[in-house]
């Protein structure tokens, strides 16, 4: 078991934060160890997990109401199918991916072009110097 400090410290995110999700349903409330005030969260590993997946979701730029609804059922390989609408669950899923995929794509061409132009730039600061160090050398 974890507490919420070794959580975020090994995830890097902060207590605040996953207080946070707790409170909007993006993760299940952890089990408590009693003893003071309101008692002490204590994650699983299987939270631990299932936090770094959530993690890695936000750090792709998914929003969070998409991680929210992307999550909300649950691991489908690990429940009953029979009780819900698994079709529909796959859709909504398939859904949010291709819109996350298609702002990534977008967000690519759109660091692509910064980087060709800081490229270009460095080149003729690159170049600029080389005639600076041509000049000088004629002068000696």
């Amino acid at each position: 078991m974890h507490s919420i400090g070794e959580v975020s410290r090994l995830t890097g995110i902060t207590a605040f934060t996953l207080r946070y999700y707790e409170k909007i349903g993006l993760i299940p409330n952890p089990s408590r160890q009693y003893g003071k005030k309101n008692g002490v969260r204590q994650y699983s590993d299987g939270d631990l997990q299932f936090i770094y997946f959530i993690h890695g979701l936000k750090q792709t730029g998914m929003k969070l109401q998409d991680i929210v609804t992307f999550t909300k059922e649950g691991c489908l390989r690990s429940q009953d199918n029979a009780s819900i609408d698994v079709n529909s669950i796959l859709s909504k899923r398939i859904e949010i991916l291709d819109r996350h995929i298609e702002e990534l794509e977008q967000q690519m061409q759109r660091l692509e072009t910064i980087n060709n132009s800081a490229k270009e730039k460095r080149m003729l600061y690159s170049d600029m110097l080389q005639e600076q160090a041509s000049r000088s050398v004629k002068s000696v």
